[in-house]
């Protein structure tokens, strides 16, 4: 686990939450069993989890079993210091009875691969994520790291579905939902009957919920959420927008000025933006239009690049892969010169692709003057705002964010807020070239393409992400309360000196629990 603590600091925690948890929880009774992953090296995310799971252990009493363990690949790609010891110390003082190291299980297995269109899936995702590569390459299914990843997924999907079968299990708890560590357990869980609890890497406390009742199985966990989240929105979050309508224009403020951020977002003062009115817009466009050697006249269409080997296929999209959405609308760009296009490479690329694919996109486009292909980081959000008459995305969370500022933005893809009405979603390839050939015929015509109602979703949805579904809890320091012992001190202080009576943690998890509802809300929304 990165957990670059003072010793004697983590001790003092782990002994402080020991006690904590020994006297806030429930014994079990019987064999009920919450089940928790701990594959992620930082702490943040682990302690995410075992909040939530003591939460339903509340509720629900049960022995806390915790997975976790690291596999070679997963290590040499994205884990440098995973300390399967440190997981365990962590997890006892959460009070587990059992914690599991899931990839020795999976290396003493023998189990073949199976050719299960579900697993091939899984690993053609996880392959690619850990390669940081694209696309697969060719000839991929007779490669032995392939093979090797193909027979790992067989036998960590058959070991979950081992844990879930007694029909014991109250709860899955995980703060993923891809791949195959996570995203297996996931599937298993999902066949088996068990409530799914997705905890999010930001804010306080988020997390969605996917109940057995409500799942319909007709699509990814990811399509199963957008569905349920858009029905929140539009029945106990929209109706109130007039009442919600002060709340939502700060949280868009904060967001535009950088505040609050998901802590995935770049800081910094690129980040921010301070442009006040249409004049100041109008300025600084001229200024960097002329940078990119565009003209003022025509419309420009921002195009954001994904992190291209990030969970592929795991919500519906359009494209066979994020690669092929982005030289495929490239291609297209590159016939349609009525338009000026400028292609944004994702400002963590670096972690997810080792083959120069954004690079090598724009070297086949280099002799068209009107596309432009420039690295995320390079523009600022005041720049980037001041040209941009349109954005494209397949799920990148510029959807959401751009149109609570008047910009119109097209989806070639599902993201967890598609279903709020905050941009234009589009069903299937034909529909999304046909859409873009319209919306620039509008622009030239000088029609607006976001409606005012639009504009009001989008910042409801920013209060909703930001505010109304973030459980303030002393239990859960927010993400940006870091280095590890300042994180360890403040829980610490929690565990000694705050009762556990009304804690925001258990009775948001219990209004969450008990009525089934996708999301914790840091208020009960039907009151």
């Amino acid at each position: 686990m990165w957990l670059n603590a003072n010793d004697k600091e983590l001790q003092v925690f782990l002994d402080s939450a020991a006690v904590y948890w020994e006297k806030n929880l429930p014994r079990p009774a019987g064999d009920a069993v919450v089940l928790v992953e701990a594959f992620h090296q930082d702490i943040r995310v682990t302690l995410r989890n075992l909040a939530c799971a003591n939460a339903i252990r509340r509720l629900r009493p049960a022995r806390l079993v915790v997975l976790t363990g690291v596999e070679q690949q997963w290590q040499r790609t994205l884990w440098s210091g995973f300390d399967v010891e440190v997981v365990r110390k962590v997890a006892t003082a959460f009070g587990a009875d059992e914690v599991i190291d899931v990839w020795d299980r999976v290396r003493g297995s023998e189990t073949p691969a199976r050719d299960d269109d579900f697993l091939v899936a899984n690993t053609d995702a996880t392959y690619c994520r850990l390669a940081k590569v694209p696309r697969l390459p060719e000839g991929y299914r007779d490669r032995p790291d392939y093979r090797l990843r193909h027979a790992y997924a067989t036998r960590l999907f058959d070991i979950y579905q081992q844990m879930v079968a007694p029909g014991t299990v109250e709860a899955l708890v995980t703060s993923h939902v891809d791949y195959d560590q996570w995203g297996l357990a996931v599937e298993a869980a999902r066949r088996a009957g068990v409530p799914i609890i997705h905890t999010q890497q930001t804010g306080c406390l988020k997390a969605y919920g996917l109940f057995p009742a409500a799942d319909t199985g007709t699509g990814t966990f990811r399509e199963e959420l957008t569905r349920q989240i858009g029905e929140v929105f539009e029945t106990q979050v929209w109706p109130r927008r007039a009442e919600l309508r002060a709340s939502a224009e700060l949280v868009a403020w904060r967001a535009k000025v950088n505040l609050g951020r998901p802590s995935w977002w770049r800081g910094g003062v690129t980040a921010s933006v301070d442009l006040n009115n249409p004049a100041e817009r109008a300025r600084l466009r001229s200024h960097v239009v002329g940078r990119l050697g565009f003209d003022t006249e025509r419309p420009i269409v921002t195009v954001f690049n994904h992190a291209v080997s990030d969970a592929l296929g795991t919500n519906r999209e359009l494209f066979p892969s994020l690669a092929d959405w982005f030289a495929d609308t490239a291609a297209y760009a590159a016939e349609h010169p009525e338009a000026q296009w400028l292609f944004l490479d994702h400002p963590s690329q670096a972690l997810y692709d080792s083959t120069g694919f954004f690079d090598s996109v724009a070297a086949t486009h280099r002799k068209a003057r009107h596309l432009a292909f420039r690295p995320s980081a390079t523009l600022s959000k005041n720049a980037l705002w001041s040209l941009t008459d349109l954005g494209v995305t397949v799920r990148g969370s510029v959807s959401n964010e751009l149109p609570a500022y008047g910009i119109p933005v097209i989806q070639a893809g599902w993201s967890e807020w598609s279903a709020c009405g905050l941009s234009t979603v589009v069903d299937d390839r034909e529909t999304y070239f046909k859409t873009l050939d319209q919306s620039i015929t509008a622009i030239r015509d000088g029609a607006d393409l976001v409606t005012e109602e639009q504009v009001r979703r989008a910042r409801l949805w920013l209060w909703l992400y930001r505010s109304g579904s973030d459980v303030v809890t002393p239990l859960v320091p927010q993400w940006e309360v870091w280095p590890a012992d300042v994180l360890l001190k403040t829980m610490r202080a929690t565990f000694r000196h705050i009762e556990a009576d009304a804690d925001p943690l258990f009775s948001a998890v219990e209004r969450m629990w008990t009525r089934q509802e996708p999301m914790l809300t840091r208020t009960d929304f039907r009151a």
